[in-house]
């Protein structure tokens, strides 16, 4: 009977462990599931915070490239656009002197070599009828 009594109670003790190990693992698993809870929570809020700044750099990155569709639009417009056809510089000079010395006016000059207000000015005062050339 005594070994019994040693049986019984070896087995007592091994169902009161096993007891206090299930005790442990649900309050284990209860902790478990609220730390997880939490940190889903926090993963949810960098997702919605993420997701407003995505939507920023979107919004940044569309308003460059509409900035840029402009810019491509104005160059292609100026880049279309004739530009009056001027002589070479050395010889547009030469044709607008020659032309002051025959009595050309101002916009004549302009209009004919491309010469800025001033330049023409400068050229029929310098080079005009009755001047000496400097050349």
């Amino acid at each position: 009977m005594i070994l019994f009594d040693y049986v019984f109670w070896a087995m007592a003790g091994l169902v009161l462990a096993l007891g206090v190990a299930v005790g442990l693992q649900a309050v284990n698993l209860a902790r478990l599931r609220v730390t997880v809870r939490r940190d889903v929570q926090r993963l949810f809020e960098q997702m919605d915070l993420t997701l407003g700044e995505l939507r920023d750099v979107s919004t940044t990155v569309a308003e460059g490239l509409a900035a840029i569709r402009d810019l491509r639009t104005r160059r292609e417009v100026e880049h279309n656009t004739p530009a009056p056809a001027a002589p070479a510089a050395g010889r547009s000079y030469d044709i607008a002197l020659r032309l002051a010395r025959n009595g050309s006016s101002r916009e004549e000059l302009m209009s004919t070599c491309g010469m800025s207000r001033h330049e023409a000015d400068l050229a029929v005062r310098l080079h005009g009828p009755g001047k000496r050339s400097v050349v």
